[in-house]
């Protein structure tokens, strides 16, 4: 089977439709999706393969108030924190997963409960809290992949959690960016956000 990957140079994409693409993990480097409707019961998946082991792998929240999911390696370790209102949660799975081999990483949501599961192991939580709503649609940010546009620099109020400004960028390849456009549609493969930004090459893997 064909991979076609895409190496990025500058702040994001102009491909729209791709199986896969590869960060260089600059300080300019990233990729951007449409939001994230997590409402009370989303999910949202990926595959990931990288040799570093700290690297921010993805970031979306509500505009700057609250709520927040990040997921990033850290030390060869997957680690997610979010917030649905009732304060920071942390959840922590696998170990060497800067090996330079596909992981698959899905974060489920069940009102209450969040789940990060990576390659079948699972850690959840429950956050305190009455109201377990992600945020608002229509506020919400996109979904970031690898790293975060540098405007966000000068415009830390709109970031629910801006240490993620300082995190490390994620350098490696992702496939299968996988969620629901709205509750209760069916969850499909995402498209990278139409950009007026340049692409340094593609590549052909098979």
């Amino acid at each position: 089977m064909h991979l076609w990957l895409l190496r990025v140079s500058l702040f994001g994409v102009t491909l729209a439709v791709t199986s896969g693409f590869v960060l260089e993990g600059s300080q300019t480097s990233y990729a951007q999706f449409r939001k994230w409707n997590a409402g009370l019961n989303g999910s949202i998946e990926l595959e990931f393969k990288t040799e570093q082991p700290n690297g921010l792998l993805l970031y979306t929240d509500d505009g700057g108030t609250y709520d927040f999911f990040e997921i990033k390696l850290v030390e060869g370790a997957l680690r997610l924190r979010y917030n649905l209102g009732g304060g920071a949660q942390i959840l922590t799975v696998g170990r060497d997963l800067n090996d330079g081999h596909w992981h698959k990483v899905q974060v489920e949501r069940h009102v209450e409960t969040t789940s990060l599961t990576v390659d079948g192991v699972t850690q959840s939580r429950s956050s305190r809290g009455k109201e377990f709503h992600f945020g608002r649609l229509a506020s919400n940010s996109d979904v970031y992949i690898g790293g975060m546009p540098a405007w966000y620099n000068t415009k830390l109020t709109l970031l629910a959690l801006p240490s993620v400004i300082f995190e490390p960028r994620f350098g490696g390849a992702i496939r299968n960016l996988v969620y629901a456009d709205e509750e209760g549609g069916l969850p499909r493969r995402q498209e990278m956000k139409m950009t007026e930004y340049k692409v340094k090459e593609l590549i052909h893997l098979y």
